[in-house]
């Protein structure tokens, strides 16, 4: 339901040329968002270590995790969060 919501949030407010890339973003945030580090395990790196072997038609940078990207929806591409 969470996946279905923030797609379409995402697409009632942007002509979205790239909807693999937008799909891509709203299961990471969905599926692995609520990962954090516990008892010194970072389960959110491992989720995106995962994510990252698993997941080839959109690939992410090697730098940083999953979660370190948006989806520029002007340039259709994976883009930094520190960068906006």
């Amino acid at each position: 339901m969470t996946i279905c919501k923030l797609l379409e949030s995402i697409l009632n407010t942007n002509e979205v040329k790239g909807l693999e890339y937008v799909f891509v973003f709203a299961c990471v945030w969905c599926l692995g968002g609520g990962f954090a580090e516990k008892d010194g395990i970072n389960y959110r790196k491992m989720f995106s270590d995962w994510w990252k072997d698993k997941w080839k038609v959109i690939k992410f940078p090697a730098k940083g995790t999953v979660f370190d990207y948006y989806v520029d929806l002007e340039q259709n591409k994976l883009d930094e969060w520190i960068k906006l």
